[in-house]
């Protein structure tokens, strides 16, 4: 979910008005899960505020964000690092050894940087390796639109309200479903929450390619997601954990 929508207080997932404990549900959703995997090592990429960046609760943290909205100079904990600069120079610089438990990618909600965000993670994981990409289904057409001044002024334009804005992040699940067979994940769903998409190394989520074809997910639109809704794999976010977790042992 993106820093504006959350800091401002407005609609949430269907349009329902967030409430203060809505607002770190990324931060449950990852403390949830590096219990279960013991994490000690964790990246996030899009970190603006911090809201979920300092209610993760992992060892060892670093923070990737071109401006961080916050001092950083405030925070004295030797074992968070914060790296102000894009998420693409960063990791030109991370040494290829460096590997994390736990990785959230928020940052520019675009297919394309999403994508590349998420391949870079991909360098720096190992086999136990867990990944949370939010933003995975945009909330309504306007949402869905990679630019966030045109979803919000064609959304006022027709009588709309709210800020949200998604972008075409949800066109990462279709390339994982499509060209990454070796990756099994499940989005979350349900309640208020901003659906993300879990995902983790496995080969028993064994799909048969839709596209097939880069560009043709590249084009897809809100209504081509709609139609084909399924390869979401929407799912209640305690039984996606469940499965993670079984198929990770």
């Amino acid at each position: 979910m993106n820093e504006e929508l959350k800091n401002q207080g407005t609609e949430g997932e269907n349009g329902l008005p967030y409430r203060q404990d809505d607002m770190n549900h990324s931060a449950r959703r990852i403390n949830t899960m590096a219990l279960a995997i013991n994490a000690q090592n964790y990246l996030e990429i899009g970190v603006n505020k911090g809201v979920t960046f300092f209610d993760v609760s992992i060892p060892q943290k670093t923070a990737v964000d071109p401006k961080f909205l916050f001092d950083v100079a405030t925070v004295t904990d030797k074992n968070t690092l914060f790296s102000e600069t894009s998420s693409d120079e960063f990791f030109s610089r991370l040494p290829v050894a460096q590997k994390f438990d736990l990785i959230f990618i928020d940052g520019l909600h675009t297919f394309e940087q999403a994508y590349r965000d998420f391949c870079n993670c991909l360098v720096h994981s190992h086999d136990r390796t867990v990944f949370l990409i939010d933003d995975t289904k945009p909330s309504d057409v306007y949402s869905s639109l990679n630019v966030q001044r045109k979803a919000n002024q064609f959304r006022k334009q027709a009588g709309g309200k709210g800020l949200q804005w998604h972008g075409d992040v949800f066109k990462v699940v279709f390339a994982l479903h499509d060209f990454h067979p070796s990756l099994n994940y499940r989005t979350l769903s349900g309640g208020r929450d901003n659906p993300q998409t879990l995902v983790w190394l496995s080969n028993k989520g064994l799909r048969k390619p839709l596209f097939n074809s880069f560009e043709s997910i590249s084009r897809l639109t809100y209504f081509d997601l709609h139609d084909h809704i399924d390869i979401l794999r929407l799912c209640p976010e305690e039984e996606a954990f469940a499965l993670c977790i079984d198929e990770l042992a």
